[in-house]
Formats: structure tokens, C-alpha cells, sequence
């Protein structure tokens, strides 16, 4: 399976001349390429049974929104703001017959929400460990027919998008700097880097062993560091190098929730800011797609979608945090449903204080290097 997938070729349009054109595949690689597609899905097939005996669609008012993972006892689990301000839920059982839901409790700091499915008969899902999968493995999303939503590959492991949880080192750094190391521009007061003795006009080279190359990546990698941790970090000062071991604070930004976001690739879920624990995928997914199983390439469960963020950009509680919110009962809402939302795209609209707001946070993060 994996060699078919590694073997396996997407054809991607090309913007030539401000047109765009179809790359002109050779006919014996277009058939070969047509071949293993089949065996892909063919493979995924085999192993989607788990997922497709759990997975559920939901409708409101005839228009799918979204689909629910059964976690037994004639309930399921679904994306809270997408399903529980909806009036009229439905789902259809794997007889094909309509069954009606109701919102009974839900997961908050989750964005989850529990719903009452009687007479639905399903098994609850078997959620395994995501901790086990390395970046780059292989992930798909299946559909109630045992069907492939999307493929893709595991792009970021778990980390907290909280900010409580985020490692903040207090420092700030050149986004145009490419190459290996970055220096330091400016050092905040009282932060883990100024308490550690790093001071403007060092070079940080590493960080846990690991040599960095430019903003970006010193940002992604500290933003996976926890708070209270110790990372090693060398740089870089006069040309003598030292080790340094920061204690990471507390991000200071406010964290602010954003409310739906658009984009020109299309609309985006109302992206939660404060999970406590995601993976992240570049699996196509659309904003009705929410609530599908995730498995790897052996079938297992390893987590849910919880958001698309992006074009390519999918969020995805793993599995083993499921199965640990699972374990608590859900708390009582009293949410009143509303006309389903309309997926058509608007003229531009002014821009609200909340979407300011994460707009003036995400400019702070980008002049905050760590």
C-alpha cells in the first residue's frame, strides 16, 4: 500500500502565460498513473471498513452540513458550530433510513457536540493512538460509503493551539533572514530569552539539536514547544557559540476565537483558536466534511476532522484525545437552533471587531518571531 502511494502522481494544472494549461502527460504514464489511482482506492477500500461502519451525514432541512462519528448507545459526535445552531437534524442509518437527531450535551472547549440518534444501531467508534504516526504518514477521511473524501499526509503532529500552552520564548527576529541561523533583533523584557541571557545581535542556530532556517521555521518549531519546557538552544554571539536553556513562558497575545472565515479558495469553518491538542493535514476538505472518521493506512481510527482551515489545511482531534473526552459525560447546552447557513460566497463586508481583532493578533505573532 504504501509503495502504491508513493508511486501514486497528482496532476496539478499549470499557470503558463496567465492561462492555464494541463501538463501533457506521456499516454503509457497516464496509464500507469490511471492503474495505481485504482489500486489506491481500491487498497483504502479493504481497510475503511472501521470507519465506514461509524460514520454518519447530517442534514438539516434535505442539505448535508456535516457528518457524525456513532460513539454507541444510539448517539453521535459532530462539530458543535456547525450542527447544533441548525433546526430539523437528520441522518440517514446504513438502511437508509431517516433518523431524527437531537442536540443532548456537547464538548465545549472542543467544539463538539452529543446527539441523541434512537433506533440507529451503530457501534461506537474505536479510537486509537495518533501518537504512533510520524509526520508525513499517510491519512484519509471516509465517508459513509467506505469512499475516500480525501488523502493526504499527517502535515503537523499534536500541539496546542491555546496560547496558554504555547512556549514563548520573547524574542524577535527578521522574517526576510534566509539561511541557516537567524539573528535576534530585539529581546522583550522579562521574557524567557532576556532571564536566559540572550541579547540582540546573537545568532540562533538550534534549537533542540536541530538547525533552523529563517523565521518561519524558528516560529513553527517553538510554537510546538510547551510551556515550562527547557529547550536547547545554541547560538551564536561574536563567533563564539553557547548553550542557553530558556525557560519557555506564556504566550502573551490575547487569544481571540474567530468566527467564519472566507477565503479565495473558498469558505473556511468557524476556526477554534483554543484546541487543546490537533493535527493538522493537508487533505482538500470541504466545510460540510467535518465530523469524518480519519484513518491510516491500516484502518485504524486515529482521529476526527474538526475544521478546514485552509485550501489544504485540515484540523483533526486525534484519537486518543477523543477517547478521553469520551470518558467524561458531556455538558448540558441550551443552544436554539437557527435557519441553516448558506454556503454562497458574499461581497466584501466590513470588518467586524472580532475579525480585527485576530487580524491585529496574527500581525503581533509575525513580528514575534518565538
Amino acid at each position: 500500500m504504501k509503495t502504491i502511494v508513493s508511486k501514486f502522481i497528482i496532476l496539478i494544472p499549470l499557470l503558463v502565460s496567465g492561462q492555464m494549461r494541463v501538463p501533457q502527460i506521456p499516454k503509457e504514464d497516464l496509464a500507469l498513473t490511471n492503474k495505481q489511482a485504482i489500486e489506491v482506492f481500491g487498497a483504502l477500500r479493504g481497510v475503511s471498513h472501521r470507519c465506514k461502519e461509524v460514520v454518519f451525514p447530517i442534514y438539516s432541512f434535505r442539505s448535508r452540513i456535516a457528518y457524525g462519528v456513532s460513539i454507541g448507545k444510539d448517539r453521535v459526535i459532530a462539530k458543535a458550530s456547525e450542527v447544533a445552531i441548525q433546526a430539523n437534524l437528520v441522518t440517514l442509518s446504513k438502511e437508509n433510513e431517516s433518523v431524527r437527531l437531537t442536540v443532548i450535551g456537547a464538548y465545549p472547549d472542543h467544539d463538539l457536540v452529543v446527539l441523541s440518534a434512537p433506533g440507529l444501531g451503530a457501534p461506537a467508534a474505536q479510537w486509537s493512538d495518533s501518537s504512533t504516526l510520524e509526520e508525513g504518514s499517510f491519512l484519509t477521511a471516509i465517508r459513509p460509503d467506505g469512499e475516500a473524501q480525501a488523502m493526504g499526509v499527517l502535515s503537523v503532529h499534536e500541539r496546542s493551539l491555546r496560547q496558554a500552552d504555547q512556549g514563548y520564548l520573547g524574542v524577535a527576529i527578521d522574517p526576510r533572514e534566509m539561511g541557516e541561523g537567524v539573528v535576534i533583533s530585539s529581546v522583550f523584557k522579562d521574557s524567557a530569552a532576556h532571564k536566559a541571557g540572550i541579547i540582540p545581535g546573537d545568532t540562533l542556530l538550534k534549537i533542540k539539536g536541530k538547525i533552523v532556517k529563517g523565521y518561519y521555521e524558528v516560529s513553527t518549531m517553538l510554537r510546538r514547544l510547551k510551556v515550562g519546557e527547557k529547550p536547547e538552544l545554541l547560538i551564536v554571539r561574536e563567533g563564539k557559540p553557547r548553550l542557553v536553556f530558556p525557560t519557555l513562558q506564556p504566550r502573551r497575545v490575547q487569544q481571540y476565537e474567530s468566527r467564519r472565515m472566507k477565503s479565495m479558495d473558498g469558505e473556511q469553518n468557524r476556526v477554534r483558536s483554543n484546541f487543546s491538542n490537533v493535527l493538522q493535514s493537508d487533505m482538500e476538505l470541504g466545510v460540510e466534511d467535518t465530523g469524518l472518521p480519519v484513518a491510516d493506512l491500516e484502518g485504524r481510527i486515529v482521529g476526527v476532522v474538526i475544521a478546514r482551515a485552509g485550501r489544504i489545511s485540515t484540523l483533526i482531534l486525534p484519537g486518543e484525545e477523543m477517547r478521553e473526552l469520551l470518558s467524561k459525560e458531556p455538558q448540558e447546552i441550551d443552544m436554539k437552533p437557527n435557519r441553516p447557513i448558506r454556503r454562497t460566497r458574499r461581497s466584501a463586508e466590513p470588518m467586524s471587531n472580532d475579525d480585527r481583532e485576530e487580524l491585529l493578533r496574527k500581525l503581533q505573532d509575525l513580528l514575534e518571531g518565538g
